[in-house]
């Protein structure tokens, strides 16, 4: 029986809510203290097979998501992630892309370390 819109719809909310619990319960594991104060919304993209993790309340650098977490997440079946960081102002001005450090959004400040992936000037400060 084919679906109808709606039903595909509310189909991806519940995914939607499923993952966001499965990424709750890994924070809740690996790091309780970020667990405690975490807030946080996802998207994803197909041309990728990509998510989105924005991590809405201020988390200062240099924090990055445990390894444990990250590779739960590329466990679930995502190609790639990536973690955008949220600043005082409300603004996403902090990414973290696959398992690059966590670095400024903004290109010009990167520069390439091949063994690494792109970073700032605060990488190994």
């Amino acid at each position: 029986m084919t679906k109808t819109l709606a039903e595909e719809l509310h189909s991806a909310y519940s995914i939607i809510s499923i993952i966001e619990d499965k990424i709750s319960d890994l924070f809740e594991k690996y790091e309780p203290t970020t667990f405690e104060v975490l807030n946080f919304t996802i998207s994803a993209d197909m041309y990728d097979n990509s998510i989105e993790i924005y991590i809405k309340n201020v988390m200062p650098y240099p924090y990055e998501p445990c390894k444990e977490i990250r590779k739960a997440i590329y466990d679930m079946g995502f190609s790639i992630v990536y973690w955008n960081f949220y600043n005082e102002s409300k603004k996403i001005t902090e990414e973290i892309r696959g398992y690059e450090p966590r670095h400024y959004k903004d290109s010009s400040t990167w520069k390439l370390i091949n063994d690494v992936g792109y970073v700032d000037d605060r990488y190994k400060k």
